[in-house]
């Protein structure tokens, strides 16, 4: 079993079926513990995020919460992910080709936003997949 995912910052699920979907609420690079992956602070201080880290997290993050419901990313149908730069556009477009590299991807949107919950995250996805008729 892999290990759990991290609390939501807010009143709401990490994903909620209605009808044949299951939405995804807002996913991001947070671990468990509350730390980032894709956060480096060096000896000098300075922080550094890595975008393409981050990227895959997001993903191994809703894989994880796909998992949960029986699910994998070929049964994701959209997504929209919030980048905080479009700087990292080219980091996303990496993660996302490692992720559905020989499998149908879902339709995608990519946009820009001026800020997410915490300063070290630089990608947010939320994700519709379709449940399985288990008939």
């Amino acid at each position: 079993m892999s290990d759990p995912l991290p609390h939501t910052r807010g009143a709401f699920p990490h994903a909620r079926a209605s009808g044949d979907l299951i939405h995804i609420s807002g996913t991001s690079a947070r671990k468990f513990d509350d730390t980032v992956e894709g956060v480096d602070v060096g000896d000098d201080g300075m922080v550094r995020l890595d975008p393409v880290i981050q990227s895959r997290a997001v993903l191994a993050n809703v894989e994880r919460i796909l998992t949960d419901h029986g699910l994998d990313r070929g049964d994701l149908v959209d997504v929209m992910a919030f980048l905080v730069d479009m700087g990292h556009f080219d980091a996303w477009n990496e993660a996302w080709a490692e992720s559905f590299t020989g499998r149908e991807a879902p339709a995608r949107t990519t946009v820009a936003v001026r800020a997410l919950p915490h300063p070290h995250l630089l990608i947010e996805v939320k994700a519709t997949a379709r449940l399985r008729n288990e008939g």
